[in-house]
C-alpha cells in the first residue's frame, strides 16, 4: 500500500483501479502496443499549450532513456499530452535535466494515465494521485498540475544519484507505490512526450528497447555527449603541475565509477587498452577525420578496429591511471596520439552539442 502518496496503481482490485492495473488507461482510440517498438506510436503535439519556449538553436539536449522490460505505447489524446507538457515544463523551470521530466511523466502515466482526476484510492487525487492526508497538500493543491509536479520533483531531488538510477526505483522512492515495478513500462512513451515538449531535443536509448527515432537529429548519425546528465569540472587548458604538459589536454566530466561512456559520433576504434597516465582508454577516429579519446575507464567494451556509432557504449567510467578521483577525461585531437589535442568543447559544439 502507498505510504507517501496514494495512487490508482496501489490496489489489486476495485472498480476505480482495474483499468490502470490492466494498463488500459485512456488512449485516444488506439490499442496498446506492448512491445519494444515505437514504430506504431501516434503522438501529436499541441504547440499552443507550451508554457516555456523551446531550447535555443544549437543548444540541443538529449533525453536519455533506459527502458526496462516491455513498454506500453498508447496514443495519448490532446488533453493527456497537455498534462505531460506541464509536467515537463515544471522540470525545466526548476533547472532539472530532461531525465527528471521522463521520470515525472512516466509516474503520472502509471498513477492517473495522464488525467488530472478528482478521485482515487482513499483520498488520492490528481495527476500523481497524491494524498492530502499524507502531507502532499490540500485537495485544491494536489489537483493543480504545477503544484503537484513541483511536489513530485522536490521529492525526486532528495533521492541520491537519481539521475543514474532506474526510473522505477526513483519513482518508487517518491511515490511509495504498492506496485513499484509498474512504472518501468512507461519510460519509452514518456520519453516520446518529453522530447516533443522540451524543444530541440533528441531521444537516446541506452539499453532495453531499440532506439526511438531521434527528434531533431539527422538520422542515426547525430552526435552525442560522451556521458549523459553530467557537467565539466576541469576545463580545457587548465594549468597546474598535475599534467606533464603543464596544462589540461581535455575536459573532465563529473561522473562516478560505473557510469556508461558512449561514443560521441560514428568512427573506428584505433586504441582500446592501457594508456599510462590515462589509465584504461579508448581512442576513436571519427567520421570527420578527427580523433576522440576517453580516459580513466574502469572497463572497456570495444576493441581496436571495431566500428562504432553515436551513443554506442564503449566503456564504463572509473579512476584508473593518474587521477585524484573517478571522472571521465575526454579529448578531441587532430591525430591519435597525445599532444595533438584541440578544444573538446569547441569540437562538440561544432557538431551541434551544448555544454
Amino acid at each position: 500500500m502507498r505510504a507517501g502518496a496514494g495512487g490508482l496503481a496501489a490496489l489489486l482490485a476495485g472498480a476505480l483501479c482495474i483499468p490502470l492495473l490492466l494498463g488500459a488507461g485512456k488512449p485516444n482510440g488506439g490499442d496498446w502496443d506492448d512491445a519494444c517498438s515505437t514504430g506504431s506510436t501516434a503522438i501529436q503535439v499541441n504547440e499552443e499549450k507550451q508554457t516555456l519556449p523551446p531550447a535555443t538553436p544549437g543548444a540541443q539536449v538529449t533525453v536519455p532513456l533506459n527502458p526496462q522490460g516491455k513498454q506500453n505505447m498508447p496514443s495519448w489524446n490532446a488533453s493527456q499530452q497537455r498534462w505531460a507538457s506541464i509536467i515537463t515544463n515544471v522540470a525545466r523551470s526548476r533547472g532539472l535535466p530532461p531525465r527528471a521530466a521522463v521520470i515525472g511523466v512516466a509516474t503520472a502515466m502509471q498513477e492517473s494515465t495522464l488525467e488530472n482526476i478528482n478521485y482515487g484510492d482513499r483520498d488520492s487525487l490528481g495527476l500523481f494521485q497524491q494524498r492530502p492526508s499524507q502531507g502532499w497538500g490540500t485537495p485544491a493543491q494536489v489537483t493543480d498540475a504545477v503544484y503537484a509536479s513541483n511536489k513530485f520533483y522536490a521529492g525526486l531531488e532528495k533521492i541520491e544519484n537519481w539521475q543514474t538510477k532506474p526510473l522505477t526505483r526513483v519513482a518508487q522512492g517518491v511515490q511509495r507505490s504498492g506496485f513499484p515495478d509498474a512504472y518501468a513500462k512507461w519510460e519509452q512513451s514518456a520519453g516520446e512526450l518529453v522530447v516533443k515538449s522540451w524543444g530541440n531535443a533528441v531521444l537516446t536509448t541506452t539499453s532495453g528497447c531499440d532506439p526511438a527515432q531521434n527528434a531533431g537529429s539527422k538520422g542515426t548519425g547525430a552526435w552525442a555527449l560522451p556521458v549523459e546528465n553530467s557537467r565539466i569540472t576541469t576545463p580545457y587548458k587548465a594549468g597546474g603541475g598535475m599534467w606533464s604538459s603543464g596544462s589540461h589536454t581535455g575536459v573532465d566530466f563529473a561522473v562516478g565509477t560505473g557510469t556508461r561512456v558512449q561514443a560521441v559520433g560514428t568512427g573506428t576504434v584505433v586504441k582500446a587498452g592501457w594508456g599510462g597516465a590515462y589509465g584504461n582508454e579508448v581512442v576513436i577516429k571519427m567520421s570527420d577525420g578527427k580523433y576522440t579519446q576517453y580516459g580513466h575507464l574502469s572497463s572497456i567494451a570495444v576493441s581496436q578496429g571495431q566500428a562504432v556509432t553515436a551513443r554506442q557504449q564503449i566503456g564504463v567510467s572509473g579512476a584508473t591511471g593518474n587521477v585524484t578521483g573517478p571522472h571521465l577525461h575526454f579529448e578531441a585531437r587532430t591525430g591519435p596520439a597525445y599532444g595533438s589535442d584541440i578544444s573538446p568543447v569547441d569540437y562538440l559544439r561544432g557538431h551541434g552539442l551544448s555544454l
